[in-house]
Protein backbone atom coordinates (compact mmCIF):
# COMPACT_ATOMS: atom_id res chain seq x y z
CA UNK A 1 0.00 0.00 0.00
CA UNK A 2 2.84 2.37 0.86
CA UNK A 3 4.41 1.75 -2.54
CA UNK A 4 1.08 2.42 -4.24
CA UNK A 5 0.63 5.70 -2.34
CA UNK A 6 4.18 6.76 -3.20
CA UNK A 7 3.56 6.09 -6.87
CA UNK A 8 0.25 7.97 -6.74
CA UNK A 9 1.92 10.89 -4.98
CA UNK A 10 4.70 10.96 -7.60
CA UNK A 11 2.13 11.02 -10.41
CA UNK A 12 0.26 13.83 -8.66
CA UNK A 13 3.43 15.90 -8.18
CA UNK A 14 4.42 15.33 -11.82
CA UNK A 15 1.01 16.46 -13.00
CA UNK A 16 1.09 19.62 -10.85
CA UNK A 17 4.62 20.40 -12.08
CA UNK A 18 3.52 19.84 -15.67
CA UNK A 19 0.58 22.21 -15.27
CA UNK A 20 2.85 24.83 -13.66
CA UNK A 21 5.41 24.57 -16.46
CA UNK A 22 2.62 24.72 -19.03
CA UNK A 23 1.14 27.90 -17.54
CA UNK A 24 4.59 29.49 -17.20
CA UNK A 25 5.44 28.46 -20.74
CA UNK A 26 2.22 29.94 -22.14
CA UNK A 27 2.76 33.18 -20.24
CA UNK A 28 6.30 33.49 -21.53
CA UNK A 29 5.26 32.83 -25.13
CA UNK A 30 2.44 35.36 -24.91
CA UNK A 31 5.03 38.14 -24.61
CA UNK A 32 6.45 37.26 -28.03
CA UNK A 33 4.41 38.81 -30.81
CA UNK A 34 3.82 37.48 -34.32
CA UNK A 35 4.93 33.90 -33.72
CA UNK A 36 4.05 31.46 -36.51
CA UNK A 37 0.74 29.61 -36.08
CA UNK A 38 0.81 26.29 -34.27
CA UNK A 39 0.75 24.71 -30.85
CA UNK A 40 3.30 23.52 -28.33
CA UNK A 41 0.90 21.16 -26.62
CA UNK A 42 1.44 20.30 -23.00
CA UNK A 43 5.08 20.32 -21.92
CA UNK A 44 6.41 16.85 -20.99
CA UNK A 45 3.22 15.01 -22.02
CA UNK A 46 2.13 17.07 -25.04
CA UNK A 47 5.35 17.44 -27.03
CA UNK A 48 4.74 16.60 -30.70
CA UNK A 49 7.90 14.50 -30.94
CA UNK A 50 5.90 11.27 -30.97
CA UNK A 51 3.87 12.36 -34.01
CA UNK A 52 7.05 13.59 -35.71
CA UNK A 53 8.88 10.29 -35.20
CA UNK A 54 6.11 7.77 -35.69
CA UNK A 55 3.57 9.42 -37.98
CA UNK A 56 4.34 9.57 -41.70
CA UNK A 57 6.37 12.76 -42.12
CA UNK A 58 4.27 13.83 -45.12
CA UNK A 59 1.13 13.43 -43.02
CA UNK A 60 2.70 15.39 -40.15
CA UNK A 61 3.38 18.30 -42.51
CA UNK A 62 0.16 18.10 -44.53
CA UNK A 63 -2.14 18.03 -41.50
CA UNK A 64 -0.60 21.16 -40.03
CA UNK A 65 -0.34 22.94 -43.37
CA UNK A 66 -4.07 22.41 -43.89
CA UNK A 67 -4.91 23.42 -40.32
CA UNK A 68 -2.85 26.62 -40.32
CA UNK A 69 -2.97 27.43 -44.07
CA UNK A 70 0.76 28.01 -43.87
CA UNK A 71 4.10 26.49 -44.85
CA UNK A 72 5.56 27.63 -41.54
CA UNK A 73 4.25 26.62 -38.12
CA UNK A 74 5.50 26.32 -34.57
CA UNK A 75 5.60 23.16 -32.51
CA UNK A 76 7.72 21.53 -29.83
CA UNK A 77 10.08 18.74 -30.83
CA UNK A 78 12.54 16.92 -28.57
CA UNK A 79 11.74 19.43 -25.84
CA UNK A 80 12.74 22.40 -28.02
CA UNK A 81 10.60 25.29 -29.27
CA UNK A 82 10.70 24.62 -32.99
CA UNK A 83 9.51 26.27 -36.18
CA UNK A 84 8.91 23.93 -39.10
CA UNK A 85 9.59 25.56 -42.48
CA UNK A 86 9.25 24.29 -46.04
CA UNK A 87 8.35 25.39 -49.54
CA UNK A 88 10.43 27.19 -52.21
CA UNK A 89 10.59 30.48 -50.29
CA UNK A 90 11.76 28.75 -47.11
CA UNK A 91 14.26 26.61 -49.03
CA UNK A 92 15.78 29.71 -50.59
CA UNK A 93 15.70 31.73 -47.36
CA UNK A 94 17.45 29.14 -45.21
CA UNK A 95 20.01 28.11 -47.82
CA UNK A 96 21.01 31.75 -48.44
CA UNK A 97 21.27 32.58 -44.75
CA UNK A 98 23.44 29.74 -43.48
CA UNK A 99 25.77 31.14 -40.81
CA UNK A 100 24.14 34.56 -41.23
CA UNK A 101 20.77 34.11 -39.59
CA UNK A 102 20.78 30.37 -38.95
CA UNK A 103 23.35 27.79 -37.92
CA UNK A 104 23.38 24.03 -37.98
CA UNK A 105 21.87 22.34 -34.94
CA UNK A 106 22.09 18.67 -34.07
CA UNK A 107 19.75 16.50 -32.05
CA UNK A 108 21.10 15.24 -28.74
CA UNK A 109 21.10 11.76 -30.23
CA UNK A 110 23.33 12.93 -33.11
CA UNK A 111 25.73 14.69 -30.76
CA UNK A 112 26.12 11.56 -28.64
CA UNK A 113 26.38 9.16 -31.57
CA UNK A 114 28.97 11.17 -33.51
CA UNK A 115 30.82 12.84 -30.63
CA UNK A 116 29.84 16.26 -31.95
CA UNK A 117 30.96 19.40 -30.09
CA UNK A 118 28.92 20.87 -27.27
CA UNK A 119 26.37 23.15 -28.92
CA UNK A 120 26.27 25.42 -25.88
CA UNK A 121 29.85 26.55 -26.33
CA UNK A 122 30.74 29.65 -28.33
CA UNK A 123 30.02 29.73 -32.03
CA UNK A 124 33.70 30.44 -32.73
CA UNK A 125 34.79 27.28 -30.89
CA UNK A 126 32.21 25.17 -32.66
CA UNK A 127 33.11 26.60 -36.04
CA UNK A 128 36.79 25.86 -35.46
CA UNK A 129 36.04 22.23 -34.70
CA UNK A 130 33.78 21.85 -37.73
CA UNK A 131 36.38 23.39 -40.04
CA UNK A 132 39.11 21.09 -38.72
CA UNK A 133 36.92 18.04 -39.16
CA UNK A 134 35.76 18.79 -42.69
CA UNK A 135 38.97 20.29 -44.09
CA UNK A 136 40.55 17.09 -45.50
CA UNK A 137 37.46 16.14 -47.50
CA UNK A 138 37.17 19.60 -49.00
CA UNK A 139 40.86 19.96 -49.84
CA UNK A 140 41.36 16.54 -51.36
CA UNK A 141 38.26 16.78 -53.53
CA UNK A 142 37.73 13.06 -53.00
CA UNK A 143 33.96 13.32 -53.28
CA UNK A 144 33.99 15.41 -56.44
CA UNK A 145 32.99 13.64 -59.69
CA UNK A 146 36.52 13.34 -61.05
CA UNK A 147 37.81 12.02 -57.73
CA UNK A 148 35.06 9.41 -57.47
CA UNK A 149 35.47 8.18 -61.04
CA UNK A 150 39.27 8.06 -60.77
CA UNK A 151 39.04 6.06 -57.56
CA UNK A 152 36.49 3.63 -58.95
CA UNK A 153 38.60 3.04 -62.04
CA UNK A 154 41.87 2.58 -60.16
CA UNK A 155 40.48 0.20 -57.56
CA UNK A 156 38.88 -2.42 -59.75
CA UNK A 157 35.37 -1.59 -58.62
CA UNK A 158 33.95 -3.64 -61.47
CA UNK A 159 35.14 -6.76 -59.61
CA UNK A 160 33.01 -5.80 -56.58
CA UNK A 161 30.00 -5.23 -58.81
CA UNK A 162 30.62 -8.46 -60.73
CA UNK A 163 30.98 -10.43 -57.49
CA UNK A 164 27.75 -8.97 -56.15
CA UNK A 165 25.69 -9.98 -59.16
CA UNK A 166 27.29 -13.43 -59.41
CA UNK A 167 26.65 -14.09 -55.72
CA UNK A 168 23.18 -12.62 -55.27
CA UNK A 169 21.46 -12.38 -58.68
CA UNK A 170 22.76 -14.94 -61.16
CA UNK A 171 20.72 -18.14 -61.29
CA UNK A 172 17.89 -16.68 -59.20
CA UNK A 173 14.30 -16.69 -60.43
CA UNK A 174 12.82 -14.78 -57.49
CA UNK A 175 14.50 -12.51 -54.94
CA UNK A 176 13.96 -9.51 -52.69
CA UNK A 177 15.65 -6.36 -53.92
CA UNK A 178 15.96 -4.24 -50.79
CA UNK A 179 18.19 -6.57 -48.72
CA UNK A 180 20.45 -7.05 -51.75
CA UNK A 181 20.90 -3.38 -52.58
CA UNK A 182 21.66 -2.75 -48.90
CA UNK A 183 24.37 -5.40 -49.13
CA UNK A 184 25.75 -3.72 -52.25
CA UNK A 185 25.74 -0.14 -50.92
CA UNK A 186 27.47 -1.06 -47.65
CA UNK A 187 30.07 -3.18 -49.47
CA UNK A 188 30.86 -0.37 -51.89
CA UNK A 189 31.00 2.18 -49.06
CA UNK A 190 33.50 0.03 -47.14
CA UNK A 191 35.69 -0.27 -50.22
CA UNK A 192 35.45 3.41 -51.14
CA UNK A 193 35.84 4.94 -47.69
CA UNK A 194 37.92 2.31 -45.88
CA UNK A 195 39.61 0.24 -48.59
CA UNK A 196 38.07 -3.00 -47.28
CA UNK A 197 36.40 -5.59 -49.49
CA UNK A 198 36.28 -8.60 -47.14
CA UNK A 199 32.67 -9.83 -47.12
CA UNK A 200 32.82 -11.21 -43.56
CA UNK A 201 34.15 -7.91 -42.25
CA UNK A 202 31.46 -5.94 -44.08
CA UNK A 203 28.70 -8.25 -42.85
CA UNK A 204 29.93 -7.84 -39.28
CA UNK A 205 29.46 -4.07 -39.37
CA UNK A 206 26.45 -3.74 -41.70
CA UNK A 207 23.95 -4.21 -38.87
CA UNK A 208 25.85 -1.79 -36.65
CA UNK A 209 25.60 0.91 -39.33
CA UNK A 210 21.91 0.17 -39.84
CA UNK A 211 21.31 0.56 -36.11
CA UNK A 212 23.27 3.81 -36.19
CA UNK A 213 21.16 5.14 -39.08
CA UNK A 214 17.85 4.52 -37.34
CA UNK A 215 19.16 5.75 -33.99
CA UNK A 216 19.73 9.30 -35.19
CA UNK A 217 16.03 10.19 -35.19
CA UNK A 218 15.15 8.41 -31.97
CA UNK A 219 14.31 9.37 -28.43
CA UNK A 220 17.69 9.40 -26.61
CA UNK A 221 16.69 6.90 -23.93
CA UNK A 222 19.64 4.60 -23.42
CA UNK A 223 18.20 1.35 -22.06
CA UNK A 224 18.93 -2.17 -23.43
CA UNK A 225 16.83 -3.03 -26.45
CA UNK A 226 15.91 0.56 -27.35
CA UNK A 227 16.69 1.94 -30.81
CA UNK A 228 18.98 4.54 -29.28
CA UNK A 229 20.84 1.99 -27.16
CA UNK A 230 21.52 -0.19 -30.22
CA UNK A 231 22.73 2.89 -32.09
CA UNK A 232 25.05 3.97 -29.27
CA UNK A 233 26.52 0.49 -28.98
CA UNK A 234 27.02 0.27 -32.75
CA UNK A 235 28.58 3.75 -32.93
CA UNK A 236 31.07 2.94 -30.17
CA UNK A 237 32.17 -0.30 -31.85
CA UNK A 238 32.38 1.33 -35.30
CA UNK A 239 34.46 4.21 -33.93
CA UNK A 240 36.88 1.84 -32.21
CA UNK A 241 37.28 -0.23 -35.37
CA UNK A 242 37.93 2.82 -37.56
CA UNK A 243 40.60 4.01 -35.15
CA UNK A 244 42.29 0.60 -35.45
CA UNK A 245 42.12 0.98 -39.23
CA UNK A 246 43.70 4.42 -38.92
CA UNK A 247 46.69 2.83 -37.18
CA UNK A 248 46.90 0.28 -40.01
CA UNK A 249 46.85 3.09 -42.59
CA UNK A 250 49.57 5.00 -40.75
CA UNK A 251 51.72 1.88 -40.59
CA UNK A 252 51.12 0.97 -44.24
CA UNK A 253 51.79 4.48 -45.55
CA UNK A 254 55.00 4.72 -43.53
CA UNK A 255 56.19 1.58 -45.34
CA UNK A 256 55.37 3.03 -48.74
CA UNK A 257 52.24 1.00 -49.32
CA UNK A 258 49.91 2.52 -51.90
CA UNK A 259 46.43 3.15 -50.49
CA UNK A 260 43.75 5.02 -52.37
CA UNK A 261 40.68 4.94 -50.11
CA UNK A 262 39.32 8.07 -48.43
CA UNK A 263 40.53 7.06 -44.96
CA UNK A 264 44.08 6.67 -46.24
CA UNK A 265 43.90 10.05 -47.98
CA UNK A 266 42.81 11.80 -44.79
CA UNK A 267 45.52 10.07 -42.74
CA UNK A 268 48.13 10.88 -45.38
CA UNK A 269 47.07 14.54 -45.34
CA UNK A 270 49.09 14.98 -42.15
CA UNK A 271 52.20 15.16 -44.33
CA UNK A 272 50.94 18.48 -45.64
CA UNK A 273 50.27 19.79 -42.17
CA UNK A 274 46.54 19.11 -42.32
CA UNK A 275 46.48 17.15 -39.09
CA UNK A 276 43.13 15.84 -37.90
CA UNK A 277 42.77 13.90 -34.60
CA UNK A 278 41.89 10.21 -34.91
CA UNK A 279 38.61 10.69 -33.13
CA UNK A 280 37.61 13.38 -35.65
CA UNK A 281 38.64 11.19 -38.57
CA UNK A 282 36.56 8.32 -37.26
CA UNK A 283 33.55 10.62 -36.88
CA UNK A 284 33.95 11.92 -40.45
CA UNK A 285 34.18 8.45 -41.95
CA UNK A 286 31.38 7.08 -39.81
CA UNK A 287 29.13 9.94 -40.87
CA UNK A 288 29.91 9.52 -44.56
CA UNK A 289 29.28 5.77 -44.55
CA UNK A 290 26.10 6.28 -42.54
CA UNK A 291 24.71 8.76 -45.08
CA UNK A 292 25.67 6.62 -48.09
CA UNK A 293 24.24 3.29 -46.93
CA UNK A 294 20.49 3.06 -46.23
CA UNK A 295 19.53 6.20 -48.16
CA UNK A 296 21.01 4.98 -51.46
CA UNK A 297 19.62 1.48 -50.89
CA UNK A 298 16.12 2.92 -50.39
CA UNK A 299 16.35 4.86 -53.66
CA UNK A 300 17.65 1.84 -55.58
CA UNK A 301 14.96 -0.49 -54.21
CA UNK A 302 12.05 1.78 -55.10
CA UNK A 303 13.64 2.72 -58.44
CA UNK A 304 13.99 -0.93 -59.44
CA UNK A 305 10.37 -1.49 -58.42
CA UNK A 306 9.11 1.41 -60.52
CA UNK A 307 11.13 0.30 -63.55
CA UNK A 308 9.80 -3.25 -63.23
CA UNK A 309 6.20 -2.02 -63.08
CA UNK A 310 6.48 0.17 -66.17
CA UNK A 311 7.69 -1.52 -69.40
CA UNK A 312 7.98 1.80 -71.27
CA UNK A 313 10.39 3.11 -68.62
CA UNK A 314 12.36 -0.14 -68.70
CA UNK A 315 12.70 0.06 -72.50
CA UNK A 316 13.87 3.68 -72.47
CA UNK A 317 16.48 2.98 -69.81
CA UNK A 318 17.61 -0.20 -71.57
CA UNK A 319 18.07 1.72 -74.83
CA UNK A 320 20.07 4.44 -73.07
CA UNK A 321 22.42 1.93 -71.45
CA UNK A 322 22.72 -0.14 -74.64
CA UNK A 323 24.23 2.94 -76.29
CA UNK A 324 26.86 3.09 -73.55
CA UNK A 325 27.67 -0.60 -74.00
CA UNK A 326 28.11 -0.12 -77.75
CA UNK A 327 30.49 2.79 -77.26
CA UNK A 328 32.39 1.63 -74.15
CA UNK A 329 32.10 -2.15 -74.16
CA UNK A 330 30.22 -4.61 -71.97
CA UNK A 331 31.16 -4.66 -68.27
CA UNK A 332 33.03 -1.36 -68.35
CA UNK A 333 32.74 0.87 -65.28
CA UNK A 334 30.94 4.08 -66.13
CA UNK A 335 33.07 7.18 -66.48
CA UNK A 336 31.76 10.68 -65.83
CA UNK A 337 31.27 11.36 -69.53
CA UNK A 338 29.04 8.28 -69.84
CA UNK A 339 27.01 9.32 -66.82
CA UNK A 340 26.13 12.63 -68.44
CA UNK A 341 24.48 10.65 -71.24
CA UNK A 342 22.21 8.73 -68.87
CA UNK A 343 19.79 11.62 -68.60
CA UNK A 344 16.58 9.57 -68.58
CA UNK A 345 17.96 7.06 -66.06
CA UNK A 346 18.81 9.92 -63.72
CA UNK A 347 15.36 11.46 -64.29
CA UNK A 348 13.86 8.16 -63.08
CA UNK A 349 16.15 8.27 -60.03
CA UNK A 350 15.12 11.86 -59.26
CA UNK A 351 11.43 11.02 -59.53
CA UNK A 352 12.04 8.06 -57.21
CA UNK A 353 13.70 10.34 -54.65
CA UNK A 354 10.79 12.76 -54.95
CA UNK A 355 8.19 10.11 -54.10
CA UNK A 356 10.37 8.12 -51.67
CA UNK A 357 12.70 10.67 -50.03
CA UNK A 358 15.36 9.19 -47.77
CA UNK A 359 16.31 12.56 -46.22
CA UNK A 360 13.29 14.27 -44.60
CA UNK A 361 15.08 17.45 -43.60
CA UNK A 362 17.58 19.03 -41.23
CA UNK A 363 17.63 21.11 -38.07
CA UNK A 364 18.90 24.66 -37.76
CA UNK A 365 18.96 27.22 -34.93
CA UNK A 366 18.08 30.91 -35.16
CA UNK A 367 21.23 32.96 -34.44
CA UNK A 368 19.16 36.07 -33.93
CA UNK A 369 15.53 37.10 -34.01
CA UNK A 370 14.41 36.35 -37.56
CA UNK A 371 11.56 37.99 -39.44
CA UNK A 372 10.15 35.71 -42.12
CA UNK A 373 6.91 36.28 -44.00
CA UNK A 374 5.65 38.55 -41.23
CA UNK A 375 6.41 36.06 -38.45
CA UNK A 376 9.08 36.24 -35.77
CA UNK A 377 11.38 33.28 -35.11
CA UNK A 378 13.04 34.12 -31.76
CA UNK A 379 16.77 33.78 -31.27
CA UNK A 380 17.70 30.31 -29.99
CA UNK A 381 14.60 28.60 -31.37
CA UNK A 382 15.16 25.52 -33.47
CA UNK A 383 14.08 25.23 -37.10
CA UNK A 384 13.19 21.97 -38.79
CA UNK A 385 13.86 22.59 -42.47
CA UNK A 386 11.66 20.02 -44.21
CA UNK A 387 13.32 19.23 -47.54
CA UNK A 388 10.39 17.04 -48.53
CA UNK A 389 7.71 19.65 -47.90
CA UNK A 390 7.29 20.39 -51.61
CA UNK A 391 7.64 16.86 -53.00
CA UNK A 392 3.98 15.90 -53.02
CA UNK A 393 2.42 19.34 -53.17
CA UNK A 394 0.16 19.91 -56.18
CA UNK A 395 1.24 23.58 -56.26
CA UNK A 396 4.70 22.48 -57.40
CA UNK A 397 4.08 19.10 -59.04
CA UNK A 398 1.07 18.21 -61.16
CA UNK A 399 -0.53 14.94 -60.02
CA UNK A 400 2.11 14.66 -57.29
CA UNK A 401 1.27 11.07 -56.30
CA UNK A 402 1.91 9.68 -59.79
CA UNK A 403 5.31 8.41 -60.92
CA UNK A 404 6.36 10.55 -63.88
CA UNK A 405 10.10 10.91 -64.71
CA UNK A 406 9.29 13.42 -67.46
CA UNK A 407 9.08 16.05 -64.70
CA UNK A 408 12.88 16.05 -64.78
CA UNK A 409 13.21 16.26 -68.56
CA UNK A 410 13.02 19.54 -70.45
CA UNK A 411 11.04 21.87 -68.18
CA UNK A 412 12.59 20.75 -64.89
CA UNK A 413 11.05 21.74 -61.53
CA UNK A 414 11.32 25.42 -60.61
CA UNK A 415 14.25 26.44 -58.39
CA UNK A 416 13.97 25.43 -54.73
CA UNK A 417 10.93 23.19 -55.29
CA UNK A 418 13.00 20.00 -55.24
CA UNK A 419 16.01 19.71 -52.91
CA UNK A 420 16.73 16.04 -52.11
CA UNK A 421 20.24 16.96 -50.91
CA UNK A 422 19.36 20.22 -49.21
CA UNK A 423 20.60 23.49 -50.69
CA UNK A 424 23.21 26.16 -50.13
CA UNK A 425 26.71 25.85 -48.64
CA UNK A 426 25.74 22.85 -46.48
CA UNK A 427 24.32 20.87 -49.37
CA UNK A 428 25.04 17.13 -48.99
CA UNK A 429 28.70 16.50 -50.00
CA UNK A 430 27.86 12.95 -51.10
CA UNK A 431 25.42 13.83 -53.90
CA UNK A 432 27.88 12.94 -56.68
CA UNK A 433 28.80 9.70 -54.95
CA UNK A 434 25.09 8.88 -54.72
CA UNK A 435 24.63 9.54 -58.42
CA UNK A 436 27.59 7.37 -59.32
CA UNK A 437 26.42 4.42 -57.22
CA UNK A 438 22.84 4.54 -58.49
CA UNK A 439 23.76 4.84 -62.17
CA UNK A 440 26.48 2.20 -61.92
CA UNK A 441 24.17 -0.32 -60.25
CA UNK A 442 21.30 0.27 -62.69
CA UNK A 443 23.73 0.03 -65.63
CA UNK A 444 24.88 -3.41 -64.53
CA UNK A 445 21.38 -4.59 -63.63
CA UNK A 446 19.56 -3.51 -66.76
CA UNK A 447 22.21 -4.85 -69.14
CA UNK A 448 21.93 -8.28 -67.49
CA UNK A 449 18.30 -8.78 -66.46
CA UNK A 450 14.66 -8.03 -67.01
CA UNK A 451 12.28 -8.33 -64.05
CA UNK A 452 8.68 -8.29 -62.92
CA UNK A 453 7.40 -6.90 -59.64
CA UNK A 454 5.57 -9.56 -57.64
CA UNK A 455 3.80 -7.20 -55.20
CA UNK A 456 2.87 -3.98 -57.04
CA UNK A 457 0.76 -2.82 -54.08
CA UNK A 458 3.40 -3.57 -51.45
CA UNK A 459 3.00 -1.38 -48.38
CA UNK A 460 5.55 1.27 -47.52
CA UNK A 461 6.56 1.25 -43.87
CA UNK A 462 8.67 3.74 -41.95
CA UNK A 463 7.75 7.24 -40.80
CA UNK A 464 10.72 9.52 -41.52
CA UNK A 465 12.30 7.21 -44.12
CA UNK A 466 10.16 5.07 -46.46
CA UNK A 467 10.98 1.34 -46.40
CA UNK A 468 9.45 -1.34 -48.68
CA UNK A 469 7.59 -3.54 -46.19
CA UNK A 470 8.26 -6.81 -48.07
CA UNK A 471 11.66 -5.89 -49.51
CA UNK A 472 10.45 -5.49 -53.14
CA UNK A 473 10.15 -9.13 -54.29
CA UNK A 474 10.70 -9.55 -58.04
CA UNK A 475 10.75 -12.31 -60.63
CA UNK A 476 14.04 -12.26 -62.54
CA UNK A 477 14.85 -13.12 -66.18
CA UNK A 478 18.38 -13.30 -67.61
CA UNK A 479 18.84 -11.45 -70.90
Amino acid sequence: MDTFMQSLFLIFITLIASIYVYVFHKKKQSTIKNLPPGTFGWPIVGDETYQFLFQKIETFLQERTKKYSSEIFKTKLFGESTVVMFGPAANKFISMNEQKLVKVWYLKSQCKLFNLPDQNQTQEAMQKQVVVASAPVKMLGFLKPEGIVRYMRNNNIESIIHKHFITHWEGKTELKVYPLVKSFTISLAFQFFLGIDESNYVAKFATKFENLYYGIYSVPVNFPGSTYHKAMKGASEIREEIQLLINDKIDGLSKGKIMDDLLAHIVDAEKSGKYVPKIEISNIIMGLINSSYISIAVTLAFMIKQIGMRPYIYQRILSEHADIVRSKGYGTVLDWESMQKLKYTWAVAQETMRLYPAAPGAFREAKTDITYEGFIIPKGWKIFWAFIGTNKNHKYFEEPESFDPSRFEGNVPAPYTYIPYGAGPRCCPGKDYTRFVILTFIHNLITKFKWEVILPDEKVSGALVPIPAEGVPIRLHRL
